[in-house]
């Protein structure tokens, strides 16, 4: 046979290739060998007797590309709770054979691989997401994406992060109940942490028997951490009230210790004209100018 990068090779022509195989009548094959990757080559039998040089039909091919290992990026972590988080990648480039896994593989050491723990997000190019669960809290991961093609197997860049601290109950205190009078009183609290949570209410729950909640009467002073006072009102008089502090976050919520106070008694007024308690009388005195 002869081939050549232009569409009419011949055995005469410097730029085509000649590949001889034997003599005589019959089948025959050729092994063309040192071809440049991704060409496209054309080629033709020949037969060359006394009479001269016979050709057979001009047929073309394109040579394979080579196969390399996929291209493959780790997208940024994201969505990190305690337990969970949502990572992916893009493969970009397929190596020139087609990418029959992909995903991301993650540990709590440096270079994960897929002999590690594995999430595949399917196959072939383009992006993708891998949702992590079963994570420990406050831990620091190590997350790189991978694709897989008849090369080998292919890593992205490695990423870390680490997840959220677990969630608990806030933790508040309660202050001692001041201002009291009849029917009035001061109380408050202090939230000294919100559990890796935000507070989003606190203040203080009253009621005339112990262990108040919510449920019963609740006074709100905001959210967050920090110090807080509520103003009682409408209370009896001559009354033993309890009281506790309270917080909430997405946990629940939680109680400072239970404080008490007594409402002041109600001076008695009487029904005979006084006022406070105090009688006003006329003397019937009058002034004389002279």
């Amino acid at each position: 046979v002869v081939y050549s990068l232009s569409a009419t090779p011949a055995i005469n022509d410097l730029s085509s290739t000649i590949v001889r195989s034997g003599s005589g009548t019959g089948v025959f094959t050729c092994n063309l060998t040192n071809l440049q990757s991704g060409t496209k080559y054309f080629v033709r039998a020949y037969a060359v007797n006394d009479k001269g040089t016979a050709y057979g039909e001009v047929v073309s091919f394109t040579t394979a590309v080579p196969i390399t290992l996929a291209t493959v990026t780790t997208a940024t972590v994201s969505n990190i709770k305690e337990n969970t988080a949502v990572a992916g990648g893009a493969v970009t480039n397929d190596g020139n054979s087609s990418v029959t896994d992909r995903g991301v593989c993650i540990a709590t050491v440096s270079n994960p691989t897929t002999a590690h723990t594995k999430i595949s997000a399917g196959s072939g190019m383009g992006t993708f997401t891998c949702n992590l669960t079963g994570l420990q809290a406050n831990t620091k991961y190590y997350i790189r994406a991978y694709a897989v093609n008849s090369k080998g197997t292919a890593y992205g860049e490695e990423l870390t992060f680490t997840t959220a601290k677990p969630i608990v109950l806030p933790t508040v205190t309660t202050d001692i109940v001041t201002q009291i009078s009849v029917r009035t009183a001061v109380a408050g609290g202090n939230v000294t942490s919100d559990g890796n949570a935000s507070v989003t209410e606190r203040g203080v729950c009253v009621a005339t028997a112990s262990n108040p909640t919510t449920s019963n009467t609740k006074i709100t002073a905001g959210s967050g951490t920090g110090s807080f006072t509520c103003n009682l009102t409408g209370l009896q008089p001559s009354t033993t009230y309890y009281v506790r502090a309270y917080a909430i976050n997405s946990k629940g919520t939680a109680y400072g210790e239970e404080v008490s106070f007594t409402t002041e008694e109600q001076s008695s007024t009487p029904n005979d004209g006084t006022e406070n308690g105090y009688a006003y009388v006329d003397l019937g005195l009058s002034v004389m100018w002279g």
